[in-house]
């Protein structure tokens, strides 16, 4: 799901190679996310003096103490992604992603790779929210449980110098071929100006074409310093509308 800083480089990562003219599998969804972020700032340790005139032209000074301040922004992002399957080797796959969203001129294309277990390295420095929690789903070994049972649960995990990331999914259940998963995430960082993430969703995923059908993402991060707070919040949507090895209808909601 979240995997917001889960970049990483593939060992096993092959060269590149020129796009295939004819992609190996085409996935599109519908998609929507919206980011928030809430800023907050205080002044601490005494007034700030403000010179304010007088009715004869000369000035007094008055000290008050700063009321904090707030920033407050939004941004939503909606319309379909397209994830073509342009490759495969060692179980690494490589896809291209599309991105026709409303609020953008044109479409944006770039490129990742996925590792069998779901970690992600993109060929953009800013994948859209939407691919960072879609991607790690189409892993060929992402669902890495025998049994296929309510109650199993495997991890997705990152551990690096920077940042530990532990990502458990759950079988919560089952509609007919799809498994219900439960997503719980955490994302610590080391950096003393980074800022930790939990994230939850609820994915209906079809284990025997290896891909999410539908799914209902939710990511919150935060920050506190002496004069400051920093939230920040993303939701992300997606159901899967055309798949090139599956033309079965299935649901569309994830709850």
């Amino acid at each position: 799901m979240i995997f917001a800083i889960a970049l990483f480089v593939l060992a096993t990562t092959p060269a590149a190679q020129p796009q295939a003219v004819v992609p190996l599998r085409e996935v599109v969804y519908k998609v929507s996310s919206l980011r928030t972020q809430a800023l907050t700032i205080e002044t601490y340790g005494g007034s700030v003096a403000n010179d304010l005139p007088e009715g004869n032209g000369s000035t007094t000074t008055i000290s008050h103490e700063p009321q904090p301040t707030a920033q407050r922004t939004a941004v939503l992002e909606e319309g379909t992604m397209t994830i073509d399957v342009v490759g495969i080797e060692q179980n690494v796959i490589r896809v291209n992603i599309t991105e026709n969203f409303k609020n953008r001129p044109t479409a944006r294309t770039y490129s990742a790779y996925v590792a069998p277990n779901g970690l992600v390295r993109f060929d953009n420095e800013d994948p859209s929210p939407v691919a960072r929690f879609l991607l790690p789903l189409f892993g060929t070994n992402f669902a890495a449980t025998e049994t296929f049972s309510t109650g199993d649960s495997w991890h997705v995990d990152l551990k690096t110098n920077a940042v530990d990331v532990q990502n458990i999914f759950t079988i919560a259940g089952q509609d007919g071929p799809l498994l219900l998963l439960d997503e719980h995430e955490t994302v610590k960082l080391t950096s003393a100006r980074g800022m930790n993430y939990l994230g939850t969703g609820k994915i209906k995923y079809k284990p025997s074409l290896l891909v999410p059908i539908v799914g209902d993402i939710e990511e919150h991060g935060a920050r506190s310093t002496m004069d400051s707070v920093n939230e920040m919040r993303t939701t992300v949507h997606f159901e899967r509308v055309s798949d090139t090895r599956d033309t079965t209808p299935t649901p569309t909601t994830a709850k």
